[in-house]
């Protein structure tokens, strides 16, 4: 019965040794992996009572390591890339998506058209991809340009074009 006490206690003191460092070896950092861009517009001059937009032209840059879900042949984005929002909803939506190159960033361009028209506001949402490695910022962004808008005018019954003109769109961006 001594021997196993001596032996137990000797397997105690081993298992009790160590350089008394703690390792941790399970440290996790958090990768954002998408960007929602949330387009806006707003009436920066006249439009004639009774006008509804129509059609929003928009071109969005986007930074280094952010990407969009496309295809390649025609490179039009998934249909989750771009939603419509607010009174925009239900409009038809077509995008497409232009690789980075050397000398140019990637592009996503966007139309977006409504028979029954749409109010200015936020009118839309588009969700990017960041690649791994890859820490882009909201300020990383460049703003997009509202290529053209278009619309209606109820009162005679005629398309008014080059609303463009007379909007200001702006883009915020939730880095997630």
């Amino acid at each position: 019965m001594a021997k196993i006490t001596i032996v137990l206690l000797c397997m105690c003191m081993l298992a009790a040794c160590g350089n008394g460092s703690v390792e941790i070896s399970n440290v996790q950092t958090r990768q954002t992996t998408t960007a929602v861009l949330t387009l806006s517009t707003t009436i920066t001059g006249s439009i004639p009572s009774g006008t509804t937009i129509n059609s929003y032209d928009v071109t969005i840059p986007l930074p280094d390591g952010v990407t969009v879900s496309s295809t390649t042949n025609p490179p039009l984005t998934d249909a989750a890339v771009v939603t419509t929002i607010n009174s925009a909803v239900g409009s038809l939506v077509a995008a497409v998506y232009s690789a980075a190159t050397g000398t140019r960033a990637a592009l996503v361009k966007i139309h977006i058209a409504s028979g029954t028209g749409f109010s200015a506001g936020a009118f839309s949402t588009v969700t990017c991809a960041i690649k791994a490695g890859t820490d882009p910022q909201a300020s990383d962004f460049t703003a997009p340009t509202l290529d053209d808008a278009t619309g209606f005018d109820n009162v005679s019954n005629s398309s008014v074009l080059g609303l463009e003109e007379n909007l200001s769109l702006t883009s915020t961006v939730d880095i997630q």
